[in-house]
């Protein structure tokens, strides 16, 4: 959450603002602005003080408030950056849950690969040892990267990751415009289509990060290892576990439960040296 303000202005923003109201429908707003309102509306009750202007599609929200109330203003913001917090640890529905029907699987065949459409987005809540908090992923475009297609997904304001169209391969991941971690080649994908329980395949790949000036060889398997049923607050899902793990020590990198009724994972579990990251899918809306 990125709050706004115009110091100077008080009570009004020069220009033409949209402001998000009860009256708007939740179907005629982006995932980031449904988070953003939602903070939104806990919030504007406890600090009258701060006055709405708009929200942005991705999520940023705009106020003015009184020039002579600055800690109207901090004690509101603090009470926004919390209220991402708590969205991030809730297990509660956030969001309206969207109906999606799953295509049909074939019996021998698998699960095909889906095909994600400009403007498919999904929101997730994040829960780590070092915080939590929620993001939003967005295909914002379809965009030629080293001579094969990739899907552009935006997160926030800046952040956009690139994924080959032909097999869901990451590629590149950027912020601001600049290049912070590339795969070379692309071969990291952690999931296969078509995908079939008890489908493993193997991948190796170098991992760099040019702000860091670092690279890593890494060397994954993964495997489709059994379908469950998942219930996470977008809704309940029928899944395929996938689970990847590192080939040099054996040791689990990473699981996710992918629902081809959304076309995306709806549960993912990290874990690191500081503690396990838990993703859960809060809510989606597809073209």
């Amino acid at each position: 959450m990125t709050a706004r303000i115009r110091p100077g202005i008080t009570w009004f923003l020069l220009g033409v603002a949209i402001v998000l109201g009860q009256g708007c429908g939740s179907t005629q707003r982006t995932l980031a602005q449904d988070l953003a309102w939602e903070r939104w509306s806990q919030c504007s009750l406890r600090h009258a003080g701060v006055s709405l202007s708009r929200i942005d599609p991705d999520g940023r929200v705009w106020v003015t408030y009184g020039g002579d109330d600055r800690l109207g203003f901090n004690a509101w913001n603090e009470c926004m950056l919390q209220a991402a917090v708590e969205q991030g640890r809730t297990s509660t529905p956030i969001l309206p849950r969207a109906v999606a029907m799953a295509p049909p699987v074939p019996a021998d065949a698998g699960l095909p690969a889906p095909r994600w459409n400009i403007g498919d987005e999904w929101a997730f809540r994040y829960e780590r040892p070092s915080g939590a908090g929620t993001f939003v992923w967005t295909v914002a475009r379809i965009e030629p990267l080293e001579g094969d297609p990739h899907y552009v997904i935006k997160s926030g304001t800046s952040r956009e990751i690139f994924y080959r169209v032909a097999d869901f391969a990451f590629t590149r991941e950027m912020v601001e415009g600049k290049v912070i971690r590339v795969s070379r080649p692309s071969q990291w994908r952690w999931v296969d289509f078509p995908l079939t329980v008890g489908k493993s395949w193997e991948m190796k790949w170098t991992d760099e990060r040019p702000p860091d000036r670092q690279t890593e060889e890494i060397e994954r398997r993964c495997v489709a290892e059994s379908p469950e049923t998942v219930t996470v607050p977008a809704g309940t899902f029928e899944t395929i576990r996938v689970a990847c793990y590192n080939v040099r020590d054996g040791a689990r990198t990473l699981t996710f439960w992918y629902a081809p009724a959304v076309r995306q994972f709806v549960r993912g579990e990290f874990p690191s040296a500081s503690g396990l990251e838990l993703r859960e899918m809060i809510g989606h809306k597809l073209r």
